[in-house]
C-alpha cells in the first residue's frame, strides 16, 4: 500500500495492490465521499482484494490493485477544472512511481476522459478507450459480459441459452444496464426495468422496457434478476421476499455480506457472483489496451465469462457449496497454480 499526499492538490491518494502473481495489478481510482482515511484505506485494501478474484477467476493476465482518493469532511466535495486536473496529475504521479506494478483504470467518479488526461503523465493506465460509438470500453465490456453470464446461468437452470420469453428485471438503468436491456430485448427477453432516476423512464419504454417502480424491483416475479445499480442490495432480510430463479448482474459487492450467498442457495435461487458477471469491463478493455488487440479479438475474450459462470455453478451443484465459494476456489487454484509456476 502507498499513501501520498498530493503534491499539486494536498489530496491523499491512496493505492493499495493486492497481488501481481497472475500480471500487473489493474484496478480502477475511486474519487469519493469518505467519513474518514482510515474508512478510505479499509476500502482500498477490499477492492483490491476483490479485483485479484475477479481477474484470476476470468483468465484475464492481470492481478489486483486500486486506488483511492477520498473526499474528506471539511476538505472540497467537488473536483472540478483546473483543481481536477491537477489531482489526475498527482494521481498519476503515485501510479508511475510504481514503475508498472499497478495499472490504473475508472472507478466511482472517474472516467475514460480522466484516463486520457492521466496518461499524458504515465503510461500505466487503462479504461480509456471508447467504442465506435463513443461507448467507453469498460461499459461495453461489462454488459456484454453480464449479458454472456445470463446466458450460461440460463442454460444451468433450464439446458438452453435461449432467452426468448423469459423474464429479466435489470434494476439500474445506467449506462451498463441500458446496454444489457438492448441485449436481452434483441434476444426476445422480456425485459422490465428501473432507476432511482425517474427521468430515464420515457428512453427505457422506447427501447420496448416495462419500467416498474425502484421499491418493488428486487421483488419482481422474474426468472432473472440483474442488479446493475448499487451494491449490498442482497440483504438477509431481502431473501425469503425473492421471486426469481436467478440474480445474473453487474453491480459489484451484491452481498450484503458473504453469509448471504448460503442463504440464497437455500433459498433455491442460483446467485451467479458479481466478480464473475461483471468481469466484461477488464476483459475488453485489456484486451484493447494491454494486448493490442483488434475489436473482435477483444470482444472474444468475453466468452470466457461465459465459461467461467458455467464452471462456477457447476462447480456449486456437484460439490454442494455456495455459488460465491465455488468462484473464490477457481480463482484461488488459478491463483496457486501461478505461485507454484
Amino acid at each position: 500500500m502507498v499513501i501520498r499526499k498530493g503534491e499539486r492538490t494536498g489530496l491523499p491518494v491512496i493505492v493499495a495492490v493486492h497481488s501481481t502473481l497472475l500480471g500487473p495489478a489493474l484496478g480502477g481510482v475511486r474519487l469519493t465521499r469518505y467519513d474518514s482515511p482510515v474508512d478510505a484505506v479499509i476500502d482500498a485494501l477490499r477492492l483490491s482484494r476483490g479485483m485479484t478474484f475477479k481477474a484470476a477467476a476470468s483468465d484475464n493476465g492481470t492481478g489486483g490493485g486500486k486506488a483511492v482518493v477520498p473526499l474528506l469532511p471539511g476538505g472540497p466535495q467537488n473536483l472540478e477544472g483546473q483543481r481536477r486536473k491537477s489531482l489526475l496529475l498527482d494521481i498519476a504521479d503515485v501510479v508511475h512511481s510504481l514503475d508498472g506494478r499497478y495499472i490504473v483504470a475508472p472507478d466511482v467518479g472517474t472516467g475514460p476522459a480522466d484516463m486520457v488526461a492521466m496518461r499524458m503523465r504515465t503510461p500505466f493506465v487503462g479504461g480509456h478507450s471508447v467504442t465506435g460509438d463513443g461507448l467507453p470500453a469498460t461499459t461495453y465490456g461489462t454488459a456484454g459480459g453480464v449479458e454472456r453470464a445470463v446466458l450460461a446461468t440460463a442454460r444451468h437452470l433450464w439446458h438452453t441459452s435461449d432467452l426468448d420469453g423469459r423474464s429479466v428485471a435489470v434494476i439500474g438503468f445506467g449506462a451498463v444496464g441500458r446496454r444489457l436491456t438492448e441485449s436481452l430485448l434483441a434476444r426476445g427477453a422480456k425485459v422490465t426495468t428501473t432507476d432511482i432516476d425517474g427521468s430515464l423512464r420515457e428512453a427505457a419504454e422506447e427501447l420496448g422496457a416495462t419500467w416498474i417502480p425502484l421499491e418493488r424491483a428486487y421483488e419482481a416475479e422474474v426468472d432473472i434478476l440483474a442488479p446493475c445499480a448499487l451494491g449490498g442490495s442482497l440483504t438477509p432480510a431481502l431473501v425469503p421476499r425473492l421471486r426469481c430463479a436467478a440474480i445474473v448482474g453487474s453491480a459489484n459487492n451484491q452481498l450484503s455480506t458473504d453469509s448471504v450467498a448460503e442463504l440464497l442457495q437455500k433459498q433455491q435461487v442460483v446467485w451467479t457472483p458479481d466478480f464473475i458477471a461483471n468481469a466484461g469491463g477488464i476483459l475488453y478493455a485489456s484486451g484493447l489496451e494491454l494486448q493490442r488487440l483488434p475489436h473482435d479479438q477483444a470482444e472474444a475474450r468475453l466468452d470466457r465469462i461465459e465459461d467461467a459462470t458455467s464452471r462456477t455453478l457447476e462447480r456449486s451443484a456437484r460439490e454442494g457449496v455456495t455459488t460465491l465459494a465455488a468462484a473464490y476456489d477457481i480463482a484461488r487454484d488459478r491463483l496457486a497454480a501461478a505461485e507454484v509456476g
